[in-house]
Order: C-alpha cells, then structure tokens, then sequence
C-alpha cells in the first residue's frame, strides 16, 4: 500500500470514530467535543474565557466574523474542488501544489485534532510552507497567529507527513483588501521568492511573516491548551482589559463573575 493510501485510510478511520461518537453523544472532551479544533485552540490564546462562554452561549454573529469569512471565501475563487482521494494523491505529484482549506485530522497523544488551514503548499508528498491568512486593522502576527500555525504543523506531523522542512506564513492583510482575487498569488509568489527563510515580507496592504515551524514550541502551547478540553482546569481569562471592551460576551462574563 502506498503512502498516502495508509495515510488516508487512518483519516477516514477517524472520520467514522467521530462520527461514531457524536451520534452516540459519546464525546470525551468539555462540551461533548469528539476533537479539539485549531481555531479553538488560536481563541485560548486570545481569551480562553470567550472561548468557553462560545460553547455556552452560543457563537454570536459580529461585522468584523462575517468579513472574515467572506474574506477567506474569496480566497478560494480559481481553486478546484477535488475528491479526498484525488486530493491526496495529488499532494504527492512532483509538481507544487496548493491545498486550500483542506481539512485535516490526526490522533495526538489520544485526541483527535482538527483544523483546516487556509492553504498548504505541497511537492512529493512534502508540506513546505501553511498559509494563514487574517484580515485586520493591525498589522501585528498575535501570539494567537503563531498558536494557530503551529497546530496546523503538527497536525500534518501527525498525519505522517515529514515537517523537517515546514514554514508557516501568517499573512496580515488590510480588511479593504478582503475581494482582491490577486491576493493568494501576491502572497504565494512573495514567499517563494524568499525562499526557506525565516523572515518579515511587506507587500501591497499586507505583511508576511515567514517562521520554520517548531515543533517543541506547538507541543508545548497544544498542551496547555488541552488541559481544559480534558477538564483538568478552569477557563483562564485574558487579562487585557482591552479585549473585554469589544467582547461580544461581555454581559456574559460579568454575569458569570459575580
């Protein structure tokens, strides 16, 4: 059996447990979750407490959530829609290829992870370099970036992927810049000019951060990160009053702290 024919064969043997346990309400982890997904995981980092009263009190519709996702959506326009297999196979084609919004799972120290990154560039069966893309006033890579990009590396590790040469790019983009269907390629083609290297890439109403992944560094943040999914602590709140302000669960919380 070849390669990814093993590797997709256990991906679809975790797509049927989690299925298997949902429908059976058998979720191991807090709130019921069968899996721990990357962009939880990103929200810890940020506020812990937002991401625990999400579960609670269900996700809330903001401008700045609906932007996002009508931003990341136009970043699929030119793409072609592949079947698993077909997708699989082709990431182990000798040419680049460039999977978006691919989602990944894996099994990591008896958890299941999820997360679908924006893009991976593949040669050979060899992920190069996760892109991962946020639309915002700032031009600041947040620790919560990183986070997020480094789950994304290990999930590919865990896969069975080799991560030996993996970047991960976090792309700042200016908010007015979200229907620009040159974006992607702008983006692409600055990072392969750099080549594999660690480095800071301003372009047109965007920067890029370029970073080898580490594998030590997203273990360690992944970890602390499980121990509430595993309910062995309480959500821990941010402790910037910055972020409170503009807190969709602000009510909320104050509730739950008085």
């Amino acid at each position: 059996m070849t390669v990814w024919k093993r590797q997709l064969e256990r991906y679809n043997s975790l797509l049927k447990q989690i299925a298997q346990r949902k429908e059976k309400g058998e979720g191991l982890l807090r709130f019921g979750r069968c899996s721990v997904r990357a962009s939880d995981v990103a929200g810890q980092y940020y506020c812990e407490k937002k991401v625990e009263l999400g579960y609670l009190c269900g996700e809330v519709e903001t401008e700045t959530k609906n932007q996002g996702s009508e931003a990341h959506e136009n970043l699929l326009e030119g793409t072609e829609e592949a079947s698993r297999e077909d997708l699989w196979k082709a990431v182990y084609s000798k040419e680049l290829v460039l999977a978006c919004e691919w989602l990944l799972l894996a099994e990591y120290g008896g958890v299941v992870l999820a997360g679908q990154p924006d893009a991976v560039l593949f040669k050979d069966g060899v992920p190069l370099v996760v892109f991962e893309y946020k639309f915002s006033r700032s031009r600041r890579a947040y620790p919560s970036y990183h986070v997020q990009a480094g789950f994304y590396g290990l999930l590919l590790k865990s896969l069975g992927f080799d991560t030996s040469k993996l970047f991960y790019a976090i792309v700042v983009a200016d908010r007015r810049v979200r229907d620009d269907p040159c974006l992607r390629d702008k983006v692409v083609e600055a990072v392969k000019k750099n080549g594999p290297e660690n480095a800071i890439l301003p372009i047109e109403n965007a920067v890029i951060y370029v970073n080898r992944f580490d594998e030590q560094a997203a273990q360690s943040s992944l970890e602390w990160a499980l121990q509430f999914w595993k309910k062995q602590r309480k959500a821990t709140p941010t402790t910037n009053p910055n972020k409170c302000r503009n807190c969709e669960y602000q009510q909320e919380c104050k509730r739950l702290i008085l």
